[in-house]
């Protein structure tokens, strides 16, 4: 899991924008500590180690692949009370050069696309989107929007090439819990620390080891924030077509800069960013 300004929710790279074009980059908590090395193999469990290979490798070796995820924060309102927001997001992804998502959420309604050449984010409340040239492929254009925005999305560590391996950068231990239910479905439950954040993930059992739930504990931060993932309808053979990353923008949308507009209108909620 990597950890440099830890932003998730789920994949939002595009919540960079002072527009509200992603709010949710503003709700997550910051990072707090560099990555440690990479976890020596006595520090993790055999068993969790070969689990979290299995759903790696499976995943490095989906092309094309769809899934949903339903995520919810933890935020604090001015008060002090704790409060949770969501987000549903639906994802096309295929190898090694395009990616694309629908989010519909509590506090922010987008479209995002990235053809290999750019990403493109619209936020459909306001009308308003914006556009990045970009690295041509995945990996590098998750690292350009880390180095360059300081942007760090966790459920990006399942689209790289070698999730297994991004996964593992930074882990100091791992164990793994034993059999634990998502829903209806049996999964094997696993937990690892690194600096700043501890975090568990739920992967089926059986001949389909799809990550199913995924929890990331802010551990340094007052009341250790927890960001919650359900990951849901993978089709890793989906037959995805090149229209399907192509940024589609209304009539009437507003183009800004990342980072060069007005500041959207409160939330509702009164949660802090």
């Amino acid at each position: 899991m990597r950890v440099r300004t830890v932003v998730l929710p789920a994949i939002s790279w595009l919540a960079l924008f002072n527009v509200g074009i992603s709010a949710f980059a503003q709700q997550q908590p910051p990072a707090t500590s560099p990555p440690a090395a990479a976890a020596t193999a006595a520090a993790v469990d055999p068993k969790a180690d070969a689990a979290l290979k299995r759903m790696g490798t499976l995943l490095a070796n989906a092309k094309a692949f769809t899934f949903k995820s339903y995520s919810t924060v933890d935020q604090a309102l001015d008060n002090g009370q704790a409060v949770q927001v969501a987000r549903n997001q639906r994802v096309v992804m295929r190898r090694p050069d395009r990616l694309a998502a629908v989010v519909d959420a509590d506090l922010e309604d987008l479209n995002y696309w990235y053809d290999g050449k750019r990403v493109t984010v619209l936020n459909r409340r306001l009308n308003a989107y914006s556009m990045i040239d970009a690295p041509p492929t995945i990996d590098a254009t998750f690292d350009m929007m880390a180095e360059k925005y300081g942007l760090v999305i966790p459920l990006a560590d399942l689209l790289f090439d070698d999730p297994y391996k991004t996964l593992m950068t930074g882990a100091r231990s791992g164990v793994y819990i034993g059999t634990g239910y998502v829903f209806e479905t049996k999964c094997d439950h696993l937990a690892f620390r690194q600096a700043g954040v501890d975090w568990q993930v739920w992967i089926e059992q059986g001949d389909k080891p799809v990550p199913r739930k995924v929890v990331i504990t802010y551990k340094e931060l007052p009341a250790r924030p927890q960001y919650t993932s359900y990951l849901s309808e993978w089709n890793l053979n989906a037959d995805v077509k090149d229209e399907q990353f192509v940024a589609k923008i209304p009539e009437g949308a507003k183009k800004v800069d990342f980072g060069g507009a007005p500041a959207a209108p409160a939330n509702s909620t009164g949660a802090k960013p």
